[in-house]
């Protein structure tokens, strides 16, 4: 016999079409009443336990609903089998990934950076210890993979350029894939910098707009007072067509409608509209560096709201969704035992809002690891199979519990514990449903 699953999400659209959400697989539909209306009537007959024949149109349905994971035999645990693949995960020894800083240096002056005004470069000492701890791995390694920041990792290109071609050249030599990324403040991200980047395996960009031209000048100067945006949009432009692109807007109260408007008129101007993936981040004071900030920041159930009307507006303007609720097997590094953020003394952390404070540092790279250090155990202890609202939470795989820096150093509880997905879900649901047929209509158009 069947079970329903825990994680299905069903609702009614304006059209009278329902959205059908398994957060399991990820898998999202459209159904028609008279289809819904058919896997009701199966649900009941799922549910009940009853020995009645399904019809020949129930059992085709059943086939798809049980493919995507809605529906399942019995036998099968599906909270027990997410477990699984989450400890598998968290223990994997053949995965290795590297959030690396050749330098913590910046060439901006953002009010709100958790970094402060640090410098330093990596030393040759330093490379030469990831090389050696990635060498002495590689032989069980299926993959690594490195994403690069800072500072302003750009500001040390010859330094990503030297430790990439090493990396590369030992993933040939030991049979592991690498793979690479970067986050940059776009400045530096000439046309020759992007080939260069390419040529050494960095494929993705993930950079941060805080709003139009006149926004985002005043949020994100040059340490020179001089303004940035121009360039960034000039850069992008050049990059759009070679690399995966995506832009950050960090939200805040002084956020409204207007001025994400505004930044999406510019984009498209510039010719960008369909070659990023934009999100809005929730900016929090996570540090005491950027303690100053904290009046300034939305809760999570503010920022859930603004989030919808920000992405009804992506829609409205014609740009892409590329937030999808997507099922992940760990929230973040925190909870990957083969996973470390570094800065560019060779210090290993848990969290991007850690680096830099050495009290935070689980140890240095040129060092034995200890997976008993307090400040290895204090993140990546929390579980949240053992949670009973986690457990219970019927958005788990898209979310594995949340940050567990904002659980565990700030004590942050309840609702506010919680992604954005737990307070916005069916709107989310509902605007990337639209841009989904829109996508459709518009691939019928260019077809006929």
């Amino acid at each position: 016999m069947y079970k329903i699953s825990r994680y299905n999400h069903f609702q009614e659209r304006p059209d009278g079409k329902y959205i059908a959400y398994n957060a399991r697989s990820g898998a999202v539909a459209i159904m028609d009443p008279d289809n819904y209306a058919a896997y009701e009537n199966l649900a009941r007959k799922i549910e009940s336990a009853a020995d009645s024949p399904f019809s020949p149109a129930e059992a085709e349905l059943l086939k798809q609903l049980e493919y995507a994971s809605f529906v399942y035999l019995d036998d099968y645990d599906e909270l027990e089998e997410l477990a699984f693949c989450h400890y598998s995960a968290r223990y994997d020894a053949t995965s290795l990934g590297f959030v690396l800083a050749p330098t913590m240096a910046c060439n901006m002056a953002c009010s709100y950076c958790y970094e402060g005004n640090k410098k330093g470069r990596m030393s040759d000492e330093t490379m030469e210890s990831i090389v050696d701890f990635v060498r002495r791995r590689g032989g069980h390694l299926r993959d690594l993979s490195v994403g690069w920041y800072g500072g302003e990792p750009l500001l040390a290109m010859d330094i990503i350029e030297r430790l990439s071609e090493r990396l590369i050249r030992l993933g040939q030599e030991q049979s592991f894939k690498y793979e690479a990324s970067i986050i940059t403040n776009g400045f530096l991200l000439t046309g020759e910098t992007v080939d260069r980047l390419l040529d050494f395996g960095v494929d993705s960009i993930q950079l941060t707009l805080d709003g139009p031209a006149r926004v985002h000048n005043g949020k994100r100067p040059l340490k020179n007072g001089r303004p940035s945006y121009e360039r960034i949009l000039e850069n992008m432009a050049y990059a759009s067509g070679k690399m995966k692109i995506g832009v950050r807007v960090n939200v805040d109260r002084s956020f409204n409608g207007e001025i994400i408007t505004e930044m999406l008129r510019e984009l498209d101007a510039a010719g960008l509209k369909n070659y990023l993936g934009i999100y809005f981040g929730w900016l929090e004071p996570s540090t005491t560096v950027c303690a100053n900030i904290a009046e300034s920041c939305l809760s999570a159930t503010d920022f859930s709201k603004v989030e919808i009307e920000y992405f009804r507006l992506l829609l409205e303007e014609g740009f892409r969704i590329g937030k999808l609720p997507t099922p992940v097997l760990n929230f973040c590094v925190a909870q990957s035992s083969g996973g470390f953020v570094m800065d560019h003394e060779g210090n290993l952390y848990r969290c991007f809002n850690h680096v830099g404070d050495h009290d935070r540092s689980m140890g240095n790279i040129r060092d034995q690891l200890n997976y008993n250090h307090p400040n290895f155990t204090r993140l990546f202890r929390f579980d949240a199979f053992q949670d009973d609202l986690c457990r219970s939470c019927d958005i788990l795989p898209i979310c594995m519990g949340g940050c567990p820096s904002r659980r565990q150093d700030r004590g942050v509880t309840g609702g506010d514990m919680c992604e954005s997905w737990r307070h916005n879900l069916p709107d989310m649901l509902e605007i990337i449903a639209q841009a989904k047929l829109q996508e459709m209509k518009s691939a019928v158009k260019e077809q006929s």
